[in-house]
């Protein structure tokens, strides 16, 4: 064929980014200087309902020989399934970025079962402009993702005991209880006051400075997003590093952190390359900075408080101490980390087992995000400081700084008391201590340390991603 250039690009590995997620080695063709790549796509227990669907973030880099990347954008239209091996009847869709950062791979019709497809995906050519591909490996990344639909939601919780526990509420004149806070549009402007749209109680500022205006810019969750179905891996995180040249990495090495194998860690270096011996695990001893880095290089962003609780509670109307599972109860749960740190199910169910009768077993949201309570603390924008209120919901881009951290603008840094992160949902630090009534599963309204700004590394400490979408 007339201009016609054939070129393998051999992978180190497929990527796996979760238990049943795989991509295969890609092959990247230049025909008639239209760049493409062919591979394949699988996972299990996909789903579109009438509530939402799950998906699959695919994006791409360019791995220099002598170290480092490009990050490679896709083209905005032209791609196709090419082989569609799940059931006949099943309708993909593929929706690319409007920054062609990447793209989303997800079921279009009714579906609840495993999909397996080869794709033609066309890539970016002015992304390749500079790169030798004799010099330098192409790989194909991919994130497991749920969509949170538009639509409104409520903040809060009816029980005034979640005050203490620094839960929103909308005050009266004297700063009392109210009521609730509903959301109700993207471009909402909430006064955070005693007299104003929305407060919250607060113990030596964990929870927040108690002022400020959350202004229309900051992402509230009324707009559809897609968010992670699973915390970061270890795996995910090994993607990361083994792209990085030897400066970027220096200060993303989490392994080097004291106690870091003591506390279940199992990322190492042999000859220049990462390796973990539980891939699937969620990564451990992530900081701030760390977090903010892969999330940068993948093309996502930080979430919002805000968007944690519509991802958590969606359209539920609020109960006394609600779970993400929609009641009080977290004595079902089946779902805890095994000896070696990999989340199971103790009763042995599979995730197929998982419908809207049985999410409070495996501690799924009401949109089946996993662990949104327990497992590891969830790192999130808070409004209860300026550094957080200032903070307009803009994507990574896929590149990083010269020294390997996130330069996208306006997202929180993680220097120590900085301001702009809080956590939400609760942390599992062992079977050898006791817990409470907000660890390790917190409920969706409590703010404990909706404030306060743990950026450091540590077992419990996670970070989970989202990707805005057009509104």
């Amino acid at each position: 064929m007339k201009n016609l250039f054939l070129i393998l690009f051999l992978l180190i590995s497929s990527t796996s980014f979760s238990s049943d997620l795989t991509l295969s080695k890609p092959i990247f063709y230049l025909e008639d200087r239209v760049p493409y790549a062919i591979f394949n796509v699988s996972w299990e227990n996909a789903w579109n309902n009438e509530r939402n669907n799950d998906g699959v973030w695919i994006f791409f880099k360019s791995l220099l020989n002598q170290g480092g990347y490009r990050h490679i954008n896709v083209s905005k239209s032209g791609h196709s399934v090419v082989s569609n091996f799940s059931e006949n009847d099943l309708d993909l869709e593929l929706t690319v970025s409007n920054d062609a950062v990447g793209m989303f791979l997800s079921p279009k019709n009714t579906y609840r079962g495993k999909i397996e497809v080869s794709l033609k995906v066309i890539l970016d050519l002015q992304s390749f402009r500079g790169v030798n591909p004799r010099r330098s490996t192409l790989n194909v990344y991919g994130i497991e993702m749920v969509e949170i639909p538009k639509g409104g939601f409520e903040l809060g919780d009816p029980d005034t005991t979640a005050l203490e526990y620094g839960s929103f509420y909308e005050p009266n004149r004297e700063g009392e209880f109210k009521g609730l806070v509903t959301i109700n549009s993207e471009d909402q402007e909430l006064e955070v006051s005693k007299s104003g749209d929305i407060y919250y109680q607060a113990k030596e500022g964990y929870e927040g400075d108690q002022k400020g205006v959350i202004p229309p810019s900051f992402p509230k969750g009324f707009s559809p997003f897609y968010v992670m179905k699973y915390e970061p891996t270890e795996g995910q995180y090994v993607d990361f590093l083994n792209s990085l040249d030897s400066i970027q990495r220096t200060d993303r090495l989490i392994f080097k952190e004291e106690n870091y194998y003591a506390q279940g860690g199992t990322i190492s270096e042999k000859d220049g390359n990462f390796f973990s011996s539980h891939p699937n695990k969620p990564c451990l001893f992530m900081s701030w900075d760390d977090a903010m880095a892969y999330a940068d290089w993948s093309g996502l962003r930080p979430m919002t408080e805000f968007e944690f609780t519509k991802a958590s509670r969606g359209t539920y109307k609020a109960s006394s101490g609600d779970f993400p599972w929609g009641n009080n109860n977290k004595e079902k749960i089946q779902r805890y980390p095994n000896e070696n740190g990999n989340l199971v199910m103790i009763n042995g169910w599979e995730e197929s087992n998982l419908t809207e009768n049985t999410k409070e077993y495996f501690g799924a949201s009401y949109y089946w995000v996993m662990d949104m309570a327990g497992s590891m603390w969830e790192r999130v924008i808070t409004v209860g400081h300026e550094n957080g209120r200032s903070f307009t919901g803009t994507n990574g881009d896929g590149t990083l700084s010269q020294q390997g951290s996130a330069d996208t603008v306006n997202w929180p840094v993680g220097i120590e008391n900085s301001g702009g992160i809080g956590f939400r949902g609760g942390g599992f630090y062992g079977y050898n201590r006791s817990y409470h009534n907000y660890n390790p599963f917190s409920p969706v309204a409590y703010r404990t340390y909706g404030g306060w700004h743990g950026s450091m590394r540590t077992n419990s400490y996670g970070t989970r991603f989202v990707r805005s979408t057009p509104r």
